[in-house]
C-alpha cells in the first residue's frame, strides 16, 4: 500500500491523533460487542474503522475522502435497512415472535401466581408523606421490618411503640405509622418491593397486604425446557416456542427462519392474496393515472405559456405554480376538508345548486377519484416547469423548417415538439411514477386507506401497498405482522425496479428518434 507524503507537522499530529482515538473507541467497542455477541454490529464497526483508517494514509485511496460521506450515508441508509427487511422477511418476525430465546425464558420465569388458598399477610408502612422509613409486615411467626431498598430486618433490630396497646406499632424508630392516604403517595415505592420468602416472595396485593407469589414456571437447561410448577406440565423447546406433548404451546416465542413461507401466504393464503391483487391493481392506476394527468396537464400548460405571444406570461406562470410551492401536506389537508361528506365546499356547492350529495371520501370510486385529482393539482407544476425547461432546448430552426413545409401546428408538435420532449422528460416521468406508486403521504392523510371494503379484512379500497405494509406492521387485527409487511415491502422494491428498468430501457429508442432530426 503506497501512503500519503507526510504533510504540515500539525496537520500530520492532528491526522494521528483522530485515528488513534477513532481505532481505539473501535477496539474498546469490538470488546463489548464481542462480550454481547452482537457479531453483525462487530463486524460493521471493524470494517468502519479499518476503511477510514485506509482512505486516511492511503495515497491510492485518496480521491475516495470525496465518496466516503456519500457512501457511508448511502450504506447506512439504504444498504443496511434493505438488507435487514429482506432477512426479516425470510423469518417469522411478528407479534409473539420478537424476543430472543433467553429473554423468552426469562419473561416466561419470571411470571408468577398465587397458592391456592391464597396467602396474604397485612402491614403498615411507616414514615412521612414526603419520605416511606419502611413498611412492617405481620408475618405471624416472625414480623419483618421491610426497608425501601428492599433490605429485610428483624423486628427487634429497631424501636417498636404501641401508645394505645391495641398490639399494632403506632411508631418505629419515632416514625409514625402512616394511614392509607400517606400510604397513596408512596404507592410507587410499595408497589416495587419484592422480598424472597421461602421459595418464593411476597409482594403488594393491595393496599393493607403483602401477597405471597410463587414462580409458575421453571426452566430446565438439561431439557431445554419449561416447567408448570402449578401443574406440573413440561414444554420443550420447538423451533419458534415451547410446546407440550399434546401440542400446547407458551407465549411469547422467538424468531425463526421460515423461507419463502411468507411470500408463498401471498399467493396461496385467501386472507392475502385477494387483498394483494386488488391493491397491486388500484395501486398501478393509481401511479399510472397520476403521472399522465399531471404530465399531460403541465404539458399542456407549459406549451400555453412557451408562447410568447401570450400576455403576461409570468404572473402565469406564478400563479400555477403556487400547489408547487404549499407544503404538500398542508394542501392534502386542504384537499380533503374539499371533500368532506357533510361541511365540505364541493357537497355544499352541488347541493345547493343540483341538490345531490357525493360520498366523496366514503364509496370506493369516488374516494379514489378524490384522491387522484389531489395528486394531479400537486404534481402537475413540476410537469409545467420541467416542460418548459424541455422546451428551451428544443431548437427553432426545426419549427421554422416544418412550417416552410406546410406542417400544421399539430404535426410539429407530434413530430417534432413531443419526440424531442420525451428524450429529456422521459427519465423524469419514470421518476415520478416511483415517487407515485409509493406516495404513503397523501393515501394515509387523505383516506388512510379506507373506505372499507371488506368488514375484518386487512386492506381497505384505496390502499396501496406501501400502507397496505403499514397496516400489517402495525395495526393487523392479529397483532403486528412485521414479517409479512416486510416480504410486502421486498415485493414492492422488485416491481418498481423491474417497471423503472424496462422503461429505461424503452428511453432508448427515444434517442435513436432524436439522431434522425
Amino acid at each position: 500500500m503506497r501512503y500519503l507524503r507526510p504533510g504540515p507537522l500539525g496537520s500530520t499530529l492532528l491526522k494521528v491523533l483522530f485515528l488513534g482515538l477513532l481505532d481505539a473507541g473501535a477496539v474498546y467497542f469490538s470488546v463489548l460487542l464481542a462480550w454481547e455477541g452482537s457479531w453483525a454490529a462487530l463486524v460493521l464497526v471493524v470494517a468502519g474503522a479499518a476503511g477510514v483508517t485506509y482512505l486516511a494514509l492511503s495515497q491510492r485511496a485518496y480521491p475516495l475522502r470525496y465518496l466516503a460521506p456519500g457512501l457511508f450515508f448511502l450504506v447506512l441508509m439504504v444498504v443496511i435497512p434493505v438488507a435487514y427487511n429482506v432477512y426479516i422477511s425470510f423469518t417469522n418476525y411478528s407479534t409473539g415472535h420478537i424476543l430472543t430465546k433467553d429473554q423468552v425464558i426469562k419473561v416466561l420465569t419470571d411470571k408468577e401466581y398465587q397458592p391456592s388458598p391464597p396467602i396474604r399477610y397485612h402491614f403498615y408502612g411507616f414514615g412521612t408523606e414526603e419520605a416511606l422509613y419502611g413498611v412492617l409486615i405481620l408475618i405471624d411467626s416472625e414480623p419483618l421490618f421491610l426497608r425501601p431498598d428492599g433490605e429485610l430486618e428483624p423486628l427487634t433490630e429497631h424501636e417498636v411503640v404501641d401508645v394505645d396497646g391495641d398490639g399494632v406499632a403506632d411508631k418505629v424508630d419515632g416514625y409514625p405509622r402512616l394511614g392509607t392516604r400517606e400510604l397513596l403517595a408512596h404507592y410507587q415505592v410499595l408497589q416495587g418491593l419484592r422480598v424472597p420468602w421461602k421459595g418464593g416472595w411476597l409482594r403488594l396485593a393491595s393496599l393493607t397486604q403483602f401477597g405471597y407469589f410463587l414462580p409458575r414456571y421453571r426452566y430446565d437447561p438439561e431439557r431445554d425446557a419449561i416447567v408448570d410448577q402449578r401443574t406440573g406440565k413440561v414444554y420443550f423447546a420447538g423451533p419458534d416456542r415451547f410446546v407440550a406433548e399434546d401440542g400446547e404451546g407458551l407465549d411469547p416465542g422467538w424468531p425463526r427462519w421460515v423461507g419463502l413461507a411468507n411470500y408463498l401466504r401471498f399467493i396461496r393464503d385467501p386472507l392475502y392474496h385477494g387483498a394483494f391483487g386488488r391493491v397491486f391493481l388500484w395501486n398501478v392506476e393509481w401511479a399510472v393515472l397520476t403521472v399522465v394527468l399531471s404530465f399531460a396537464l403541465g404539458l399542456a400548460l407549459a406549451v400555453l405559456l412557451n408562447d410568447r405571444k401570450l400576455k403576461l406570461r409570468k404572473l402565469y406562470r406564478s400563479l400555477l405554480i403556487v400547489p408547487y410551492a404549499l407544503p404538500a401536506f398542508i394542501s392534502v389537508l386542504i384537499w380533503k376538508g374539499f371533500f368532506n361528506t357533510e361541511v365540505g365546499l364541493f357537497n355544499q356547492l352541488l347541493g345547493s345548486h343540483f341538490g345531490i350529495r357525493v360520498p366523496w371520501l366514503t364509496d370506493v370510486f369516488w374516494a379514489r377519484f378524490s384522491l387522484i385529482l389531489t395528486n394531479v393539482w400537486l404534481t402537475y407544476p413540476y410537469m409545467m416547469l420541467v416542460s418548459l425547461g424541455a422546451l428551451q432546448s428544443i431548437p427553432g430552426e426545426l419549427y421554422e423548417a416544418a412550417a416552410i413545409d406546410g406542417a400544421s401546428p399539430w404535426r410539429r408538435f407530434t413530430r417534432i415538439t413531443f419526440p424531442l420532449l420525451m428524450i429529456s422528460i422521459a427519465p423524469l416521468l419514470i421518476g415520478s411514477f416511483a415517487f407515485t406508486f409509493n406516495n404513503f403521504t397523501i393515501i394515509w392523510l387523505m383516506t388512510q386507506g379506507n373506505p372499507v371494503v371488506k368488514i375484518g379484512g386487512r386492506a381497505g379500497g384505496t390502499d396501496i401497498l406501501l400502507s397496505y405494509a403499514y397496516k400489517l406492521a402495525f395495526q393487523g387485527a392479529r397483532g403486528n405482522e412485521y414479517a409479512m409487511a416486510a416480504a410486502l415491502g421486498v415485493i414492492i422494491f422488485l416491481i418498481v425496479a423491474l417497471i423503472s428498468g424496462i422503461s429505461f430501457l424503452r428511453t432508448r429508442a427515444l434517442e435513436e428518434v432524436s439522431r434522425g432530426l
